[in-house]
């Protein structure tokens, strides 16, 4: 695992996001037409800048925050001047670019609420309507960073009053580029102790930064994303092989063990085996005997009168083949199930028959269970 960790692409130390400051910035909240599709909003965005502002799209930093099922969007956007080139570069490796206020869009209250963001040289009111996550009303205030106590507090009580149609603002710090997470499911910023979190498909609309670098630069990330998978299988299945190579040669290893072992082990076996076989064949003789008499015994008790016995013949131990006829047909079923039904009989099947001159030959086939024939123990 450390030898992966050491050849997967590390993520660059600057890893962040940027935060501007909010008073660059100009924000409306944009209706939408009824049922856009979120792969419309974009073009929708584009079209209310160019009415909003008298710059292009291609002159804007800008960004938008939208949610499933919302009927308006947040816009908000600066003209790209406002930032120097040496902005620009410092930019170029963040993983999100966006104003201030717009870290605290991810808040999604349940219902009306306002809050008041308090920066170094800003103060900015957000406004939550309830209708949905997209807030009605953001409102920015710039002033000198080194202004004094009263003139920041008049300024911060002027703009609360400015939210008399919501409730009563939490007046928070403003976020800061420390306070934020960024992580392969998204982003996250800690606002006055409370997550406001954008899923992966929503950094790129937030960010400001050019929308075609940005589709760029989330093509390349899959690209090093699919690429870096594929690696990591194939040296997955490479280690895989190798584990398996190491299992079957072990356990050739082992079977040659067994093998060496069950050899050197043969004669004590085959003078074991010998031993039980000859046991075996000993209790046979002294227990196992073929008993012609005590089978005819067996089956004369249930025999009609009208059967006649032309041949009999044993098979094996515990087999007795006959040979009979009669003059009356029926009784040789009847017969065959009165030896079913003896406790000796394990098997009786009825062979081939035949019908001739009023005469019925046939097969018997008797099969006797072993403990029938068993000689009786000396007394």
């Amino acid at each position: 695992m450390s030898i992966l960790q050491n050849l997967k692409p590390s993520a660059p130390a600057q890893k962040r996001a940027v935060l501007l400051p909010d008073h660059a910035f100009f924000v409306r909240a944009v209706p939408l037409a009824a049922g856009t599709l979120p792969d419309g909003i974009p073009a929708q965005v584009e079209l209310a800048l160019e009415g909003l502002t008298p710059f292009s799209a291609a002159q804007l930093c800008y960004g938008y925050f939208a949610v499933p099922g919302a009927d308006r969007v947040l816009v908000y956007a600066a003209y790209r001047r406002k930032f120097t080139v040496e902005d620009a570069e410092a930019w170029a490796d963040a993983d999100v670019v966006l104003p201030a206020f717009a870290a605290c869009l991810g808040l999604a209250p349940a219902g009306p609420q306002a809050l008041l963001l308090t920066g170094p040289d800003f103060v900015t009111t957000i406004g939550w309507d309830g209708r949905d996550a997209v807030p009605a009303s953001v409102r920015t205030r710039a002033f000198d960073a080194g202004a004094p106590a009263d003139e920041r507090a008049a300024i911060e009580a002027e703009m609360t009053a400015q939210l008399k149609d919501f409730p009563a603002p939490v007046i928070v710090a403003a976020p800061t580029e420390t306070a934020s997470k960024i992580g392969d499911s998204g982003l996250e910023f800690v606002v006055g102790g409370r997550l406001s979190r954008f899923d992966s498909a929503q950094l790129d609309a937030i960010d400001v930064r050019d929308k075609a670098e940005l589709a760029a630069r989330r093509r390349e990330r899959a690209r090093d994303l699919l690429l870096w998978r594929t690696f990591v299988g194939s040296v997955a299945a490479i280690v895989a092989a190798a584990l398996l190579q190491l299992g079957l040669q072990g356990g050739r290893l082992w079977l040659r063990s067994q093998s060496l072992r069950a050899t050197a082990q043969a004669p004590a076996v085959q003078k074991i085996e010998t031993g039980q076989n000859l046991a075996n064949r000993i209790e046979e003789l002294s227990t196992r005997r073929l008993m012609p008499v005590r089978m005819m015994e067996i089956v004369n008790e249930k025999r009609p009168k009208t059967i006649q016995f032309l041949r009999t013949s044993t098979k094996g131990l515990y087999v007795l083949e006959i040979e009979g006829q009669t003059s009356t047909t029926p009784d040789v079923f009847n017969y065959q199930a009165a030896l079913k039904d003896l406790p000796a009989c394990d098997r009786v099947e009825l062979g081939q028959t035949t019908d001739r001159g009023g005469v019925t030959r046939f097969t018997l086939t008797v099969t006797f269970k072993p403990e029938a024939l068993r000689p009786a123990a000396p007394s």
